[in-house]
């Protein structure tokens, strides 16, 4: 096609109801993008473009093609982009949106993207890692750069004692909290690995180095900052680890980072040559289409863009909430059990998503145990209003895991259920923690299955609507696991009967 400004015409179209179909997909997007860890999507973009004005002398970005190949992984991602919606499965639903990009930007050059290889694969980053992958990786690190400063600490003179991610000095303690792990510096390092050896290492091997200096250096250079932070506090500056210049070191360390990753980059270019440079293709251009195929191709996108935008407004707009008990009245005395409420504070609450709930300790005369009840309860279920399996948090609150399995409570009679019980460690305290998630009816552990009900159930039911019931309780000094599976699965089988009058089935 040759009139240059029907192609920008119809290009126009395309983004514009793209974004309109997508926007409260976008702003949840955004939402997640404003979280510490994954602030770095920000700069993302603005790289990506970037990434594409180098290439303005070798690729004519103002020729499209115009090619049906972008038609069916558009498809897919739309597919995905429902079932990320329906099962509230954020990473899922980010990743549909991007491939849906990735299908604008096929349409328009066909294989000619190819030489967009690069930059397409760095805009991936938009979609931040799981939230179980971010924590589990959160916990590694902590761990490590706890352990490593205990040790840096130790060779200095100072007595420190470490318990998990504890670090007690005797005159204070230090607590390696979330944004001290490291993985705050692991992705933006990983990115920064890729870039500088894009455009300052020619031969593969030297960039594929670079990218696995980044996990070691990130924990090494946490660590010494951690390590700092302990000298200053025994040595009486403890203001030196809050606030303004806790901030202010993270800073100074991801600099001296960066300073050493491209030093690294710097060092391994001499051993490079002229031979190993590798030159770009120059991109031919698009050729001349008719006008019937970009009319027919927008529509297309455009259609199935508003269609898919509709399906998800239309599908939970049209959720139901069926009537049920508020947790408000759920008694504090079962069967011999008598409990005590307690309370999450806003924050929590805010971050839990959840539309009610109970959180209650409960005893038992005869039993010396202390069993926690925490059960949210959701009226409906989407993305960022959901229930999620505890394993991440506990692992996040610097818990360590010592089995995980799953075992059969019977709860009455005639009913077996399956619940996942999990025995954990911090420091000389034990936990038994057990959950199960309990929807419509239906009692679930895995929490892929949980997704797949969810779908499931939000089209033939129209309802999403559910609980996660945790049981959790501290192992008393001496006290044997199998002991506590059996306070906890008595507690379970006394309680039963009246979760169904709280939880919808």
């Amino acid at each position: 096609m040759k009139n240059k400004n029907l192609n920008i015409f119809f290009l126009l179209f395309i983004l514009i109801l793209f974004t309109a179909s997508f926007f409260p997909v976008f702003l949840k997007m955004v939402a997640r993008w404003d979280s510490d860890d994954s602030s770095y999507c920000y700069l993302i973009i603005p790289i990506f473009i970037y990434l594409c004005w180098d290439r303005k002398d070798s690729f004519k970005f103002n020729e499209f093609s115009w090619s049906f190949l972008g038609i069916s992984p558009l498809l897919l991602s739309i597919a995905l982009i429902i079932a990320g919606e329906l099962g509230s499965v954020e990473t899922i639903l980010y990743t549909g949106l991007f491939g849906c990009i990735v299908s604008i930007i096929l349409v328009l050059y066909g294989k000619r993207i190819y030489h967009l290889m690069f930059p397409i694969f760095f805009l991936c980053f938009i979609v931040p890692l799981p939230p179980f992958i971010n924590r589990i990786l959160t916990f590694k690190l902590r761990v490590a750069a706890s352990f490593i400063s205990t040790k840096l600490l130790q060779l200095t003179g100072v007595t420190v004692l470490r318990e998990g991610n504890i670090l007690d000095l005797g005159v204070n303690k230090l607590q390696v909290v979330d944004a001290c792990s490291g993985l705050r510096y692991l992705i933006p390092m990983l990115l920064m690995a890729i870039l500088v050896g894009y455009f300052f290492n020619k031969v593969k091997w030297h960039r594929f180095l670079l990218i696995a200096l980044v996990i070691p250096l990130s924990v090494f250079v946490n660590s010494f900052r951690i390590f700092a932070t302990g000298l200053l506090t025994v040595n009486g500056y403890q203001q030196f680890a809050q606030d303004f210049y806790h901030d202010l070191s993270g800073w100074l360390i991801f600099m001296i980072a960066g300073g050493i990753l491209t030093g690294a980059s710097f060092f391994l270019k001499q051993f490079e040559n002229n031979t190993s440079a590798t030159f770009l293709k120059v991109d031919n251009g698009g050729e001349s289409v008719e006008l019937v195929k970009p009319i027919v191709l927008a529509i297309i996108f455009c259609g199935l863009f508003v269609t898919t935008g509709f399906i998800i407004k239309n599908t939970s707009d049209s959720l139901l909430r069926p009537d049920r008990i508020t947790f408000e009245k759920f008694p504090m005395e079962i069967a011999g059990w008598y409990g005590e409420k307690s309370y999450l504070s806003k924050e929590i609450l805010n971050s839990l998503w959840a539309d009610d709930y109970i959180q209650a300790s409960y005893q038992k005369k005869g039993i010396r145990n202390i069993v926690t009840l925490f059960v949210p309860y959701y009226e409906y279920q989407g993305t960022r209003h959901t229930a999620h399996a505890p394993q991440s948090c506990l692992l996040g609150g610097g818990w360590g895991l010592i089995s995980s399995d799953d075992r059969f409570v019977k709860v009455n009679k005639k009913q077996k259920i399956k619940i996942k019980c999990m025995l954990m460690v911090k420091g000389d305290l034990k936990l038994l923690s057990s959950y199960f998630f309990f929807q419509r009816g239906r009692v679930i552990t895995s929490p892929w299955l949980n997704k797949y009900y969810m779908m499931v159930d939000a089209v033939t039911k129209k309802r999403t609507d559910g609980a996660l019931v945790r049981i959790e309780m501290l192992l008393l000094p001496g006290q044997s696991s199998d002991d506590a599976y059996r306070v906890m699965e008595g507690f379970l089988g006394d309680i039963w009967g009246r979760l169904g009058d709280y939880i919808p089935l």
